[in-house]
């Protein structure tokens, strides 16, 4: 989260005040970066979660194309967009990971269970 406000103060609002236009393009990201509180709430499913993730990584190479279009970036805003975007793609695919991990230990459990939930039953009707 801490990122993702700092590319917006750094990155979004100097682009912003340089072509207004860009403001439309950056709504989905600002959507985004709200359902992203809404992910550290803890009240979101995997599905959700993922689905947010996915179109994060969408939107942070979306937002790299258009920072590709200025005229002539500054040398500073060249570095804070190889930070952010950096930071942003390993962000993204770290939580990506996490829920594929997350998603394969539940399964794994869950057959565990199966099996288990078999032995007791075969027990009992020893």
């Amino acid at each position: 989260m801490l990122k993702e406000t700092l590319s917006i103060i750094f990155l979004g609002l100097p682009l912003v005040k340089e072509a207004p236009l860009v403001l439309l393009s950056a709504l989905p990201g600002v959507v985004l970066y709200l359902l992203h509180w809404h992910l550290a709430l803890g009240r979101a499913g995997r599905v959700f979660a993922t689905t947010v993730w996915a179109f994060t990584l969408l939107d942070e190479l979306w937002g790299l194309l258009l920072f590709q279009e200025l005229d002539s970036p500054t040398r500073s805003q060249v570095r804070l967009l190889h930070w952010s975007y950096f930071l942003g793609l390993a962000f993204i695919l770290l939580a990506l990971g996490e829920l594929g991990w997350r998603w394969q230990r539940r399964q794994a459990k869950a057959r565990r269970n199966v099996h288990h939930q078999a032995l007791l039953a075969a027990r009992q009707r020893h």
